[in-house]
């Protein structure tokens, strides 16, 4: 029985030692031959690794007069791109108007981030979050009611 259960043993032994030998990178000592090093890399279209996120919110609800401290536009964004890329994000307009009916309109200004010039992220990994302002002139001008506008948001990786 003791004869059985030490081979026993020391083919599980054996089985143990051949999960090393089989590792995707050996690492020798010096004179011995050379390391083999996987690398991480991806091609121009972001295959595998490189990506972004931009979050910018559907709609913006302003209270007629505005809000204390002021209205904005608040979108965030995370980035992962390949090394000397980053991330150019900017708007279609500075200034509009919100429509109602086609007869009142409210005049709008854009400033800040995206708006001003385009933003282009730093650096290649970098996430935060930024405000466009928005500020409205003429409420006492129209009557009161709901008034909208599109303001289109460009991503591009530079």
């Amino acid at each position: 029985m003791k004869k059985v259960l030490s081979v026993a043993l020391a083919l599980v032994m054996l089985f143990a030692v051949c999960v090393p030998a089989f590792a995707s990178q050996t690492i020798t000592q010096p004179g011995d031959t050379a390391v083999e090093v996987m690398t991480l890399t991806t091609d121009v279209n972001g295959d595998p690794a490189a990506n972004f996120t931009v979050t910018i919110p559907a709609t913006v609800s302003i209270p007629w007069y505005g809000t204390t401290g002021g209205d904005s536009i608040t979108w965030s964004y995370t980035s992962q791109l390949n090394i000397g890329e980053q991330l150019q994000i900017s708007l279609n307009k500075t200034s509009g108007e919100f429509y109602s009916d086609g007869e009142n309109v409210l005049a709008y200004t854009l400033s800040g981030d995206a708006a001003d010039a385009a933003y282009v992220t730093a650096d290649e990994v970098e996430s935060a979050s930024r405000s466009t302002a928005v500020t409205v002139t003429g409420w006492e001008d129209v009557p009161v009611g709901s008034y909208s506008d599109t303001v289109t948001f460009t991503v591009q990786v530079v």
